[in-house]
């Protein structure tokens, strides 16, 4: 599976995983996440399904990035599509063109 990160949400991650428990594939993913972070171009990053899922369900967020980091990897693990925000029918009648 494949997530888009920005800079600032990987280091984060990078981070979170030095705290996170012990979950098979650990070592994996601090290995990918810090040679994604020192990369020159992003890209988006790709993990194996069951990789993915364990560190979604260990991973503690404890910042703003790590929290954003660890939905857009939910998104990514349960296949949900993302949620954009509903413009209010009023709004759209009082600023139509």
């Amino acid at each position: 599976m494949r997530v888009q990160w920005t800079r600032a949400e990987l280091i984060a991650l990078r981070e979170a995983i030095e705290v996170t428990p012990n979950f098979e594939g650990r070592q994996d993913a601090r290995d990918i996440f810090r040679v994604a972070v020192r990369a020159p171009r992003l890209r988006p990053l790709e993990l194996e399904q069951g990789m993915a899922e364990r560190l979604a369900n260990r991973l503690v967020p404890v910042d703003l990035a790590t929290a954003t980091a660890r939905a857009k990897l939910l998104r990514a693990v349960r296949g949900e599509p993302r949620r954009r925000m509903q413009v209010p029918q009023h709004w759209q009648a009082a600023h139509a063109g």
